[in-house]
């Protein structure tokens, strides 16, 4: 990925959001979250990992990981779900269709804090940022398309550009097929996605060769829905393994795992990739 730099053999491999009670299967102790991320890390030989902005436990793992070597990722929530929240969930989807120009105006009272979060970040050691974003789930878009392409994208913008000024790249994550939004996120300067939550493998596929066509790269891979038991692990992995080898693809969780097994099968899958 342009600008962030990574190791990883045969391919950089890395971890997203993962509850840290999650990571029993690869780290010494879940009691301190900055250190079972670490760990996990060590134990998967991952060369990055999100590290929520959000979390208490963010700073101390931001140290731990330049004292191990590793790249942390700064993963902040964007501000489109407490704008809709704070009306009703019902209401203030529906005001993005009515009243979509009074949705961005709110929007705006959240970037300035979004931004200065961002530099926060950047300046603890983040290799990049990550914006998250759920814009899709598994039954389609949360918002329609023109109003993400029309006003969250364009604002979003203004936290690339901070990212960018500061030498590292943006990333920009959401669940769901969000191939009608590729190109307004390659506008806003997103370098990479990170998605696969609420997709099969097939669709994954899709997401990822529309992304290739954009000049935009993907994180992501091993998706949940397929970690459920260790033969769909090992068969995911091995299909994983050889888009990771066509280049565009750095391989992580998808976000979805909450549970211990889902992380004991993501080893199976990240085994039979790195075999592939």
């Amino acid at each position: 990925m342009e600008r962030l730099s990574l190791k990883g053999t045969p391919f950089p491999f890395g971890l997203s959001f993962i509850p840290t009670a999650a990571l029993a299967p690869v780290a010494r102790t879940t009691s301190d979250a900055a250190v079972a991320l670490v760990e996990a890390c060590i134990s998967l030989d991952a060369s990055f990992a999100f590290v929520p902005a959000d979390a208490p436990w963010a700073d101390a793992a931001m140290e731990a990981f330049a004292e191990a070597d590793l790249a942390p990722l700064w993963a902040m929530s964007g501000p489109l779900w407490q704008v809709i929240e704070s009306r009703g969930a019902m209401d203030g989807l529906r005001a993005t269709l009515t009243h979509p120009e009074e949705i961005g105006g709110e929007l705006d009272a959240g970037l300035d804090a979004l931004v200065r979060e961002a530099a926060r970040g950047v300046r603890l050691g983040a290799r990049a940022v990550v914006l998250a974003e759920d814009l899709a789930g598994t039954s389609g878009p949360l918002v329609a398309p023109d109003f993400a392409i029309a006003e969250l994208l364009p604002r979003y913008e203004r936290i690339v550009r901070t990212a960018h000024a500061l030498g590292v790249p943006a990333i920009f994550h959401s669940d769901g097929d969000i191939r009608p939004l590729l190109p307004a996120i390659g506008r806003a300067g997103f370098v990479a996605v990170h998605a696969g939550g609420g997709l099969g493998l097939d669709g994954l596929e899709r997401l990822f060769w529309a992304a290739r066509e954009e000049g935009i790269a993907m994180v992501g891979g091993l998706l949940t829905s397929e970690l459920g038991n260790a033969a769909r692990a090992e068969a995911l992995g091995s299909s994983i393994g050889i888009l990771a080898h066509t280049g565009g693809l750095l391989v992580a969780d998808d976000g979805g795992i909450t549970t211990a097994e889902e992380v004991a099968n993501l080893l199976t899958a990240l085994a039979a990739a790195r075999d592939t």
